[in-house]
């Protein structure tokens, strides 16, 4: 059996880390494909956990693991009993409390000590050692809150303005990014890519699909064609796009990934300051 519960950050985390969660399982191996997904940070405190990107790369986690924002599913393998808290990074959050670039670290996984220092191994310590979720949270919320006192210069006007374009519509269109930008494209590339890890176009293909796969885990849509709606050119593309940035035809996904979607989703909307970003990734 496998138990997830997530929490909300403290406020002042809120627009910076979208949902913190613990997920736990006595299976011996725990074996599942993360759709594409915005950067993460995990402490692993029971058993092991590796991941296997669409490259074919593997990285086998330490305890503390950062991951960039990705644009293909991963492999994910934990060895039980498992126990890990993690937390999902927007955009913000990741320029904010990071550093590096997030293109950098696309679709890879490093140590969280290399970009944070012993900070990581500290909080990775205190959450292995808690007792209870408050203190799990309470110890994340001290983690996170000491890296927001390294002052890093957030385009916070441009985060908010590509998060609402990439959620306003079931279709982003990169020329509308950068006419609401004011700024060129070539501008916009690069500031996309800095701080999302991704160019606008691979962006907007990546939102399209993972907002159709929400359409179909909360049932809001039943057929294909309800999910894609005006936003692809054809049932194949649709599927092709589908399976790009979620792993799994959308067939299989309802049949498999929807009711579990579901409630996970279900789950995090309770969550006070949830951004619609992250219900997304």
């Amino acid at each position: 059996m496998v138990q997830v519960r997530y929490f909300a950050p403290a406020p002042a985390l809120r627009g910076l880390v979208s949902s913190y969660y613990w997920c736990e399982t006595d299976l011996p191996l725990l074996c599942d494909r993360m759709r594409a997904e915005l950067g993460q940070v995990r402490f692993v405190v029971r058993g092991t956990l590796s991941y296997r990107f669409a490259d074919g790369r593997t990285v086998a986690g330490p305890p503390a693991l950062l991951s960039g924002p990705t644009a293909a599913p991963v492999e994910t393998c934990a060895t039980g009993p498992f126990g890990c808290f993690g937390a999902g990074l927007m955009p913000a959050g990741w320029s904010a409390l990071i550093g590096p670039d997030a293109d950098e670290l696309a679709d890879d996984a490093v140590e969280l000590r290399t970009v944070c220092g012993v900070a990581a191994d500290d909080a990775c310590d205190a959450i292995a050692d808690a007792r209870d979720d408050a203190a799990r949270v309470a110890a994340a919320d001290r983690f996170f809150t000491g890296l927001l006192e390294r002052p890093r210069a957030v385009p916070a006007w441009f985060l908010r303005l590509t998060d609402d374009w990439l959620t306003a519509s079931p279709d982003p269109r990169v020329d509308a990014l950068v006419a609401a930008s004011g700024m060129s494209a070539r501008q916009v590339e690069r500031w996309s890519r800095r701080h999302y890890g991704a160019s606008p176009k691979l962006l907007a293909r990546k939102y399209r699909a993972l907002q159709a796969a929400v359409r179909l885990g909360t049932g809001e849509a039943r057929t294909w064609s309800e999910a894609a709606g005006d936003a692809f050119y054809d049932q194949s593309h649709f599927i092709r796009e589908f399976k790009q940035f979620v792993g799994m035809t959308p067939a299989r996904f309802v049949a498999d990934a929807a009711p579990v979607s579901r409630v996970t989703i279900a789950r995090r909307r309770l969550l006070p300051g949830m951004p619609r970003l992250a219900l997304y990734s």
